[in-house]
């Protein structure tokens, strides 16, 4: 359980940084569409009819120093809500410290960061989650119910946002005293190693802020300075210009050749439409709006991100030590386009130019190889083709009718990281159906049995304790019809010994709202002694649900009224509906002993048999409950007195050996 809260708070802030990051994708386009105007300007050596092309370039200066602000505000906004703590105090708090920080690193000439720094991450983050740790502590509790009430739930939080800021700015002060020197130490530490390394080390250190959302190369040169990036790695080549040939082409994630793959790759078509329009902007290596909308904490790309700059590096590195090449004097722009670079800095060598080609088309390969499995695991359906094919069920129905979606972002934060591991482990080898006998207790027989599901784990038969899971992402439905076919070949085993029982099984509410599946059930199971057990829950779901019922009791089949007496219990549906069965919960079977459940039981009973319907008990256990049932005429009853559920080859000889005295006596 433990272990689920942490992954629970985990998913949270995962979640909570993911939107924050697509909420500011839009400033992030405008501020790069204003940097591709003056890019092609520059290319054109012409100049904008209104604003000119330098205050352009200064106006982009200044976006990308209000990019932290931005980010700061979201992340505080959408990790405040989820945590739900007050978010405009978490993102008046944030930012106060931020600001505050801020003037202490750049006193006594103010100015903003340029891209996203880590404290602009961590301090929003630290900031929330200790405005909810306080608040229970340090909360003013006032109370006012008048039209002022909003004003005084904010003033509850007065001293929890003074203790929160002195606590970070004190937090900043300690890290900066105890790290600041070792920081310098580490900075000013001579390390004898060749070149190559410590540039593919610092190209390691910026993927890895990258992918957590920071400016890697930002953050970088401020700590370690940026003069290693002008030291000639080749002749007339220095490595900041081998990077933008050959490291990482596009972007700093390699963006040209990431764009291509998510192109083919990728199913999602919010995901894809950002691709398309972030497309462009890679053949001027800005591939900033890709990582913010994909990369970014997403583990399947974790590897590809960060490892692929190193592998281009490293092939480039070598192959150029093999083969002759002059390059020229010209420097490259850093919006200098991919393969356009190569041919301007070695004039047109075809070697150089067949190189970066072969790097692109090997980066292509890699990033569809793993955004090809992002597609697979990403959506509702891939899990469900993986349950259907688990439990040999055909995609018979329309997916994009079927397929829910999580219900609430809670249950995808709930569900999610189990989801993928639990369908996994299912298939139809561990997956059985059993059957619970129901006793007629006033004939002395057995010829009416539910069908349950059970799961076989470590050579035990368990309940499905997955279901919850499953029922949550939407694909209730594929187990209910693995269940019906099951059953069905469980009832033609069973006629071919001459055994006719009736099959009471149970339909989720997701199924009985989705025609397509109601229409594959009384196929499978057409012309056949059946009854389908639902939750009064159902009916909630309105026209769909009731049409459906109709619909299966118009081909023939029973309806059951299952867990009476929990919930959402109302005797207006043995009114509404042409039930033939009802039965009762367990709860209320439990306290037949008593008084007032003794009442609502017999008088439930009573209705039920005024209506013509059966009534059954479940859940029945001891000897006591069982003759209470049977003074008050109760029909049918299903417990462990008489049985657990029992596997389709053992059903037959219960039945034929039963006796209710052996129970009685």
């Amino acid at each position: 359980m433990n272990k689920l809260i942490k992954n629970r708070h985990f998913l949270t802030l995962l979640v909570s940084l993911q939107e924050a990051f697509t909420t500011a994708l839009p400033y992030i386009l405008l501020t790069y569409g204003f940097l591709l105007l003056v890019s092609i300007c520059k290319y054109l050596h012409c100049s904008l009819p209104l604003i000119p092309t330098q205050q352009l370039s200064a106006l982009i200066s200044v976006m990308a120093q209000f990019l932290p602000v931005i980010l700061t505000i979201s992340i505080a906004f959408f990790l405040s809500l989820r945590i739900k703590t007050s978010q405009i105090i978490s993102i008046v708090l944030s930012l106060s410290v931020f600001i505050t920080v801020t003037f202490i690193q750049t006193y006594p000439n103010f100015t903003l960061p340029k891209g996203f720094t880590p404290f602009a991450l961590i301090n929003p983050i630290v900031s929330t989650y200790l405005i909810k740790t306080l608040y229970p502590y340090l909360s003013l509790r006032i109370y006012r119910q008048d039209g002022n009430y909003h004003i005084y739930r904010l003033m509850n939080y007065l001293l929890v946002f003074i203790a929160v800021f002195f606590i970070m700015i004190a937090g900043y002060l300690f890290f900066r005293l105890v790290f600041e020197s070792l920081l310098k130490e580490i900075i000013n530490l001579k390390i004898d190693l060749p070149v190559i390394i410590l540039l593919a080390l610092r190209d390691f250190a910026i993927q890895v802020l990258w992918f957590f959302g920071v400016h890697g190369t930002h953050v970088i040169n401020s700590i370690f300075g940026h003069d290693v990036f002008f030291n000639d790695l080749f002749h007339n080549l220095k490595y900041i210009e081998f990077h933008r040939l050959f490291v990482n082409i596009g972007g700093d994630g390699l963006g040209l050749p990431m764009a291509i793959a998510f192109l083919f790759a990728l199913k999602d078509r919010t995901l894809k439409t950002l691709v398309k329009i972030g497309f462009p902007f890679t053949f001027l290596n800005i591939d900033t709006l890709l990582i913010y909308a994909v990369i970014i904490l997403n583990r399947f790309f974790l590897l590809p991100f960060v490892f692929l700059p190193l592998i281009n590096l490293t092939i480039a590195y070598f192959v150029l030590h093999i083969i002759d090449v002059q390059f020229t004097s010209y420097y490259l722009a850093w919006t200098t386009p991919p393969v356009m670079d190569a041919y301007l800095k070695t004039d047109g060598n075809p070697a150089v130019i067949a190189l970066q080609i072969f790097l692109i088309l090997f980066d292509v390969a890699v990033y569809y190889y793993f955004a090809k499995k992002f597609s697979a695991s990403n959506t509702i359906i891939s899990n469900k083709e993986l349950l259907e094919k688990n439990l040999d069920i055909k995609d018979e129905l329309k997916s994009k009718e079927t397929i829910l979606a999580f219900k609430t972002q809670k249950d995808l934060i709930a569900a999610q990281a189990q989801l993928e591991k639990v369908i996994s482990t299912i298939n139809k080898e561990n997956l059985k159906v059993y059957y619970q006998p129901k006793v007629d207790i006033k004939h002395n027989k057995v010829q009416k049995f539910e069908a349950l599901i059970r799961y076989r784990h470590n050579n035990k038969i368990t309940g499905p304790t997955f279901l919850s899971i499953i029922e949550t992402a939407g694909l209730a439905y594929i187990i209910d019809i693995w269940v019906c076919k099951q059953t069905i070949k469980h009832i033609k085993q069973w006629e071919e010994e001459g055994f006719y029982p009736e099959i009471s099984i149970n339909l989720h509410p997701d199924t009985l709202k989705n025609k397509e599946a109601i229409k594959n059930i009384i196929d499978i199971l057409r012309n056949k002694n059946i009854t389908f057990e639902i939750i009064e829950r159902s009916l909630l779901y309105g026209k769909k649900a009731q049409d459906n019922i109709a619909l299966l009791q118009k081909n023939g089949f029973k309806i059951s009224i299952d867990d009476f007496g929990s919930g959402y219990s109302s005797l207006e549906i043995v009114t509404k509906l042409n039930v033939q069965e009802l039965k009762i919960d367990k709860s209320l079977i439990d306290i037949v002993d008593t008084p007032k459940g003794f009442s609502v039981c017999k008088h439930t009973v009573e209705i039920c048999h005024d209506f013509n319907a059966l009534v059954v008990a479940e859940g029945v256990e001891s000897k006591q409950q069982l003759e209470i049932l049977k003074s008050i005429d109760v029909d049918l009853v299903q417990g462990y007195i008489f049985s657990p559920a029992l596997p389709e080859d053992k059903i037959k000889k219960f039945s034929e050996n039963f006796d209710l005295k052996n129970f009685l006596n």
